[in-house]
């Protein structure tokens, strides 16, 4: 069989299209305009029009009241199985850097407007703090939260900071706009997050993003006082910095194989 009848019967055009509309919809941030998708599509109207139906029907796309267009809800329990098998294969990892560190050691990744854990390693300390994977926290309060958004282009972030609600979760959160915005540059600048006292009171956090296109932070967890904030840049922000970067490249391993695997079977 020629690689054009193989590529002829493994691709639906209007399967293509839809995830083309979902990708143009992510890579937005905010509720994007149907002008906004045709020209970045360059299909017609019609098309889209249809697309979009069908994307909101299923759950997948949601219209707000000024007909814009957003992620809907049904892709979270998606990416919970997406990253379920990506935290399997974090794990070693992990481990490692618990070992490493002493502490509980967890990835989080971005998931519309939150973050969501997607692997953990508790630390074997009798005290020890313990995240269940699939949990969804805020972005403001949060070590891996902050690590994302400063991640993120500032724009981005600052789009992003507009859209979230700013709770108050204990004494130390951040909920002022502008002061977060503030924060997110010194975040950006030095290159790690610290979460102290701020999701939980006794709990502290510090967190460093993964290199690369996805959205996802590494971090690690203590009660108050076993994370030395005056040692943080020298002791644990590098050995985070080295998992953050063995997990950017064991993605791109999988990708690189994902690709390779797609060329051999004469996909585009």
């Amino acid at each position: 069989m020629s690689n054009r009848a193989v590529k002829g019967q493994s691709i639906v055009q209007s399967v293509s299209r839809a995830l083309e509309i979902l990708e143009i919809v992510a890579r937005a941030g905010m509720p994007i305009g149907i002008t906004e998708i045709a020209e970045a599509t360059k299909l017609p109207m019609p098309t889209i029009h249809r697309l979009l139906h069908t994307l909101i029907a299923s759950g997948y796309v949601y219209q707000t009241p000024r007909r814009r267009y957003a992620l809907g809800t049904r892709l979270i329990s998606l990416s919970r199985y997406a990253g379920g098998a990506l935290g399997v294969a974090l794990r070693p990892l992990l481990t490692k850097t618990v070992e490493e560190l002493g502490e509980s050691v967890s990835v989080a990744m971005l998931d519309q407007d939150f973050a969501r854990y997607i692997a953990h390693v508790p630390s074997e300390r009798s005290m020890r703090m313990f995240t269940e994977v699939g949990n969804q926290v805020s972005l403001h309060a949060t070590g891996v939260g902050k690590a994302i958004l400063a991640a993120m282009p500032p724009s981005q972030a600052g789009k992003t900071i507009d859209r979230c609600e700013l709770r108050a979760l204990t004494p130390r959160t951040i909920t002022d706009p502008e002061a977060l915005r503030d924060h997110i540059d010194l975040v950006r600048e030095r290159g790690y997050a610290i979460d102290d006292n701020e999701h939980e009171v006794g709990v502290c956090c510090v967190a460093v993003s993964v290199p690369g296109d996805l959205y996802l932070a590494v971090s690690v967890a203590a009660p108050v006082g076993r994370i030395d904030l005056d040692t943080v840049e020298t002791h644990v922000v590098p050995v985070l910095q080295e998992t953050a970067n063995s997990i950017a490249q064991l993605l791109a391993e999988e990708r690189r194989a994902a690709e390779e695997e797609r060329q051999a079977a004469g996909i585009e």
